[in-house]
């Protein structure tokens, strides 16, 4: 029988206590190291399903100056981006502060009032309190760009029409928290807008008087997402029918689109799904859904449609009708909702996302008509003329 001495028991404990540390420190470093180890098997790219964009991309090094003195702020773009959990400590961070504080901590969403939420972009709610106007020389560009792509493409025999959609900011200021009081009633889109009608005879279509006269009869966006719902895609369909019958011939005729109206009650949209509060913050989606469509997808996008919707990819409709234009349509987000719409007048129209006119699209495409859609937060950022980005393509 063996009796435990003072100086056995001694180093019992101090073998448990060395055992417990061990262990300790080893969880701690598995826990950070967890994260980091997601995401190194995770995706080198793709979308943020939370905040709707594009993550960063691996960064590369090549054999220019810009790309090495700007390695160091790409690699932290691409770490923060897919740093593994990231997602889910976003989502339930925000979703704390929310229930418990009734704000946001995240600079991607705004908590607005009666179950409003908006989007957090740093230019949308910028451009809504008036304190980032355009100035002159940003004005004359856009100008000198605009008009460059109109005329490239006349010389083509192409029709251009510029598209300018207001950011939800602009149409529902009144369910905005007190937090964003507006400094001044001047805004880029109005900026832009008045600027070309005053100084340039370009086709612009500003979308904000059809969806205003719209919003007195039904709701034009959705509570909690920031993009416009159909009823609101609608009206902005009608409006640019309108004015593409006045520039295309072959358009003259056409009948409006016919829908079939409805709501749908649905777990929150975008930006409840953001913080994870679908069900706190139930959607009712206006449903403004066309009667015996007639648009298909083309054969050569057909394979993969789901995919290219999902990766931002080009893809196209069409009618079979000879007598019906071509047309391209270079988008953001909200060109989403108008595909229905607008698919119907046309043979082919292609939808690509790109903010800026791509020559090389055009030269393939050979369209009618090229449809430019921009929303407001947008149009702080510096246009692309059609000779840069050819030039760009021939580096």
């Amino acid at each position: 029988m063996s009796i435990d001495t003072p100086k056995k028991k001694s180093e019992t404990r101090g073998r448990l206590r060395r055992n417990a540390d061990f262990i300790t420190v080893a969880a701690f470093l598995g826990l950070l190291a967890l994260p980091l180890g997601i995401g190194w098997l995770g995706e080198a790219g793709g979308i943020s399903p939370t905040e709707n964009r594009r993550l960063a991309q691996a960064p590369e090094l090549e054999a220019r100056w810009e790309s090495w003195a700007s390695f160091p702020q790409r690699s932290e773009a691409y770490f923060d981006d897919h740093l593994g959990l990231r997602e889910s400590m976003i989502r339930n961070f925000t979703r704390f502060n929310i229930a418990l504080f009734g704000v946001s901590p995240s600079d991607k969403l705004i908590v607005g009032r009666e179950g409003w939420l908006f989007f957090g972009d740093a230019n949308a709610v910028a451009h809504f309190r008036g304190v980032d106007p355009l100035g002159p020389g940003e004005l004359a560009r856009w100008r000198r760009t605009l008009e460059e792509r109109r005329d490239w493409l006349a010389e083509r025999g192409i029709a251009y029409l510029l598209v300018l959609v207001p950011d939800k900011h602009e149409i529902y200021a009144e369910y905005l928290p007190p937090s964003l009081p507006t400094a001044t009633e001047t805004r880029p889109l109005d900026q832009l807008a008045s600027y070309l009608a005053k100084r340039s005879d370009i086709e612009v279509l500003d979308l904000r008087a059809p969806l205003l006269a719209e919003k007195a009869q039904r709701r034009v966006y959705h509570r909690t997402d920031t993009h416009w719902n159909d009823a609101g895609a609608h009206a902005a369909y009608l409006a640019i029918l309108g004015r593409l019958r006045e520039m295309l011939p072959q358009l003259e005729n056409v009948r409006e689109l016919k829908v079939r109206r409805g709501v749908e009650e649905q777990p929150g949209l975008g930006l409840a799904s953001l913080v994870g509060l679908e069900d706190s913050y139930p959607e009712e989606v206006l449903i403004a859904e066309p009667i015996d469509p007639n648009a298909e997808i083309a054969r050569e996008y057909r394979a993969g449609y789901e995919r290219r919707v999902r990766t931002l990819s080009p893809f196209a409709h069409g009618v079979s009708d000879a007598k019906l234009p071509r047309a391209v349509m270079f988008r953001d987000s909200f060109g989403n909702a108008l595909v229905p719409y607008l698919s119907e007048h046309f043979r082919r129209i292609l939808y690509v996302w790109n903010r800026d006119v791509d020559p090389r699209v055009v030269a393939v495409e050979k369209p009618d008509v090229v449809i430019q859609q921009i929303v407001g937060r947008f149009l702080g950022r510096r246009p692309r003329g059609i000779q840069e980005l050819e030039n760009a393509d021939s580096q």
